[in-house]
């Protein structure tokens, strides 16, 4: 009965390292996506982007990458890139598009 008690801990173990080993890497890539944003650069890993119309003046390109997600925001008349946002998958987007002033 011990022994078996054993190979489920052990089991249990490895399972355990994998996820934590899982859990960093995703952490380390969500950072380093993040600073590449916050640097003006466009993320690495971009899964499916989709193109929104914002206002009449105004569209968005929406990036989802590994659970989080980017969009960038742009002017309809030079497509001239407004504003970037990066946010984790499950939070929505800050910006409203009525009223917004570009820092």
């Amino acid at each position: 009965m011990e022994d078996k008690n054993k190979k489920l801990l052990s089991k249990l173990k490895v399972i355990l390292f994998i996820l934590i080993i899982i859990t960093i890497a995703w952490f380390s890539l969500t950072v380093y996506e993040f600073y590449r944003v916050k640097t003006d650069k466009k993320p690495i890993v971009c899964f499916h982007e989709t193109r929104d119309v914002e206002s009449s003046s105004e569209y968005s390109l929406t990036c989802y990458g590994i659970l989080y997600k980017y969009r960038e925001y742009y002017m309809n008349d030079d497509d001239s890139l407004s504003a970037r946002e990066f946010t984790l998958f499950f939070k929505e987007f800050k910006r409203e598009v009525a009223g917004y002033e570009i820092r």
